[in-house]
């Protein structure tokens, strides 16, 4: 890809852009952006970056790929404005829920539609990215994209209607284990450490057991158990949470935003 028109500049559009200008992918000067409002949002990007700001959709029309970064219920607008400036681009939307078909038909029909799932880590080429493209994309292009991609993070590709579930456990998941850290932090603030120090310890001991995951190519449930001696520290943990439905609740917490992710595409596509 030699040149790329995003629109959208919020914070996945900015991983985004983190991650493929310290990658190399692409000379950042050929990255276009455009913004709804904030035009200082521009200028930062600019600044952090060396991107390009782009003034109106038309920047369009000169590119090889075209990114949706926009919120889900601004796509369907976003879309009209560009449908004009569409030729042969691939359009990649990264929008959660919003299914392909509603972007082809609010394009008028454009074929070359890819949608993809990355999350946030794909600023620090650590993401996870979920990607679904239809038969209408020929596969030298996916395969571009594709590569482009994972220089980011992993790319998994998925049939599309697993999408809101990769949404659901994958986009969110940063999220989620967050908040689980932020429990995690309290509790040790709360037993006499200062948040910065319990910080450190939470944030490597997250980034060791997905290492541990991956290269010993074991299952969460099988490294828990390996970890968990009769009657020690981790047992005591454990069955607390077990008491109080943790696990029951993480379940319901990843169905909850699958479902959200559906609804969104619903509600956002109506006019489509």
């Amino acid at each position: 890809m030699k040149r790329l028109f995003i629109l959208g500049a919020g914070s996945m559009a900015e991983s985004f852009i983190k991650g493929i200008v310290e990658e190399g992918v692409i000379d950042p000067r050929d990255i276009f952006v455009c913004n709804r409002s904030r035009h200082e949002r521009l200028m930062e990007l600019r600044e952090w970056y060396g991107i390009t700001p782009a003034e109106s959709v038309a920047r369009a029309a000169d590119s090889d790929l075209v990114i949706l970064a926009v919120k889900p219920y601004d796509m369907m607008e976003a879309l009209r404005q560009l449908r004009p400036h569409l030729s042969n681009q691939v359009i990649l939307s990264f929008a959660a829920g919003i299914p392909i078909d509603a972007i082809r038909r609010a394009t008028g029909g454009h074929p070359y539609i890819i949608r993809t799932m990355p999350n946030v880590p794909v600023a620090v080429m650590q993401g996870a990215i979920a990607l679904s493209a239809p038969p209408t994309v020929p596969r030298d292009k996916l395969d571009r994209v594709i590569e482009m991609l994972a220089g980011l993070g992993q790319v998994v590709e998925i049939e599309e209607g697993l999408m809101d579930a990769a949404t659901a456990f994958s986009g969110s998941g940063p999220g989620f284990i967050s908040y689980l850290l932020e429990a995690m932090e309290q509790a040790a603030v709360d037993l006499g450490f200062e948040p910065e120090l319990a910080r450190k310890l939470l944030v490597q001991t997250v980034i060791g057991t997905a290492h541990v995951l991956r290269e010993w190519n074991l299952s969460p449930s099988e490294l828990r158990r390996r970890v968990t001696s009769p009657n020690g520290t981790t047992h005591a943990g454990v069955e607390v949470m077990k008491s109080r439905g943790v696990y029951d609740a993480i379940i319901e917490a990843v169905q909850r935003a699958a479902v959200r992710a559906e609804e969104m595409g619903r509600e956002y596509t109506r006019e489509a």
